[in-house]
């Protein structure tokens, strides 16, 4: 049986892969959907519930899958506003 920390690292390195296809999805049109915002916003709102289930996890067992949940969550959390940026300039 999958122990609760397990899952909390499960599920935080989950949002940031997740979210990366998404994004990379809205780049480079692999599928065309409507949802260009919500791509590009969802970082924003979802990365930092996966940032603390990675430090719960990291706190309670420290593994590298809560350190890489904690990399992710991080990266992904800036790639909006790095995006914005770029766009700008």
């Amino acid at each position: 049986m999958i122990k609760k920390n397990r899952i909390g690292t499960i599920i935080s390195i989950l949002i940031p892969v997740l979210l990366i296809l998404s994004i990379v999805n809205v780049a480079y049109k692999i599928i065309l959907t409507e949802f260009f915002g919500v791509s590009i916003l969802l970082p924003v709102f979802l990365c930092p519930i996966g940032f603390i289930l990675a430090i719960f996890s990291y706190r309670v067992d420290k593994n590298i899958g809560a350190k890489i949940g904690i990399i992710l969550n991080v990266v992904v959390f800036l790639i909006p506003f790095i995006w914005v940026i770029g766009r700008i300039m």
